[in-house]
């Protein structure tokens, strides 16, 4: 038993090495060859990043691991060891990939040079159009750090910050992120004094964020439904044997009413939610039915633990 979760352990072990390292290589590729040639960057280490390659030709993967490391010491002595080895290779592959993309090495693979624009005198992109550069960069960024998230990795950069304001002024991780990506971004804007940047960062920060999310937990296609009707028995039943669904009777009492109703909660997905909103308009037209996204389902029917 124990060799089996030995090598149970080392396969997940690879298996999150890997998805890191997939992760990593995407977020490199956004940032070197979308990102970085506009000079827009959704916040964090690879924001800054850019005012050390711009203004000293600090390549921007040593530039990372410049702010990374520091940060990474600084959250080990105040958070604990909660960022382990894992984040210091997610790290590492960042700022490796982000520096293998740039132009001075991808001009090494020439099946991508007639495909390249020179957008300055230091960085290429795959477009010249910066509304481009920064969706699809933002769009890539973000899968690439889904990615990581889900592999058990993290970038760390501005994850550190944000727990520290967390834990010394009790501000709230989300309003932690919020707060130093939008100094950054400002500060990306200043140092380069263009007001443009600054709002180009505020859009791949919001597309970026949203892409993470989607990776995480997938696109909204769950939704947990509440049935306030007077046949509950009759739409219970269709929800159990044609759907294959369990479902919940909560007891609740009208408040013009106040008679005592049961109502109806189900998870399903969107193909088994037009076949019960038909169900339950043949059944009671009067029902009253509330429809909201569910952003993660596990058990039976679902994803599993």
């Amino acid at each position: 038993m124990k060799l089996y979760n030995l090598g149970s352990d080392i396969l997940k072990t690879l298996k999150d090495l890997l998805g890191i390292a997939a992760g990593s290589l995407i977020c490199g590729f956004a940032y070197s060859l979308f990102l970085i040639p506009f000079k827009v960057a959704p916040g964090g280490v690879g924001g800054l990043s850019q005012i050390l390659f711009y203004k000293f030709n600090i390549p921007a993967g040593i530039s990372m691991l410049i702010f990374n490391i520091p940060l990474f010491i600084i959250g080990v002595l105040f958070l604990g060891r909660m960022f382990g080895i894992k984040t210091i290779i997610a790290i590492i592959f960042v700022s490796i990939f982000t520096d293998l993309f740039s132009y001075k090495n991808i001009i090494n693979f020439k099946f991508f040079i007639p495909y390249l624009y020179q957008v300055n005198n230091l960085a290429y992109s795959f477009t010249d159009q910066i509304l481009l550069g920064t969706l699809a960069g933002a769009a890539l960024l973000g899968v690439g750090m889904g990615i990581v998230f889900r592999f058990n990795g993290s970038t760390g950069g501005t994850d550190i910050p944000a727990l520290l304001l967390k834990k010394f002024l009790g501000v709230s991780v989300g309003t932690g992120f919020l707060i130093i990506d939008s100094i950054i971004i400002f500060s990306i804007g200043i140092v380069f004094k263009n007001a443009n940047i600054i709002l180009w960062g505020f859009i791949s920060l919001f597309v970026s964020s949203k892409v993470t999310d989607y990776v995480l937990e997938g696109l909204p296609g769950t939704k947990g439904v509440f049935i306030i009707t007077e046949h509950p028995d009759v739409i219970r039943q269709f929800i159990l044997k044609n759907l294959d669904r369990g479902c919940t009777i909560f007891k609740g009492e009208g408040g013009y009413s106040e008679k005592n109703i049961d109502i109806l909660y189900v998870v399903i997905n969107l193909r088994e939610l037009t076949k019960l909103k038909e169900t339950i308009v043949k059944c009671d037209p009067k029902a009253f039915v509330i429809v909201n996204d569910v952003n993660e389902a596990l058990g039976y029917g679902f994803k599993e633990f």
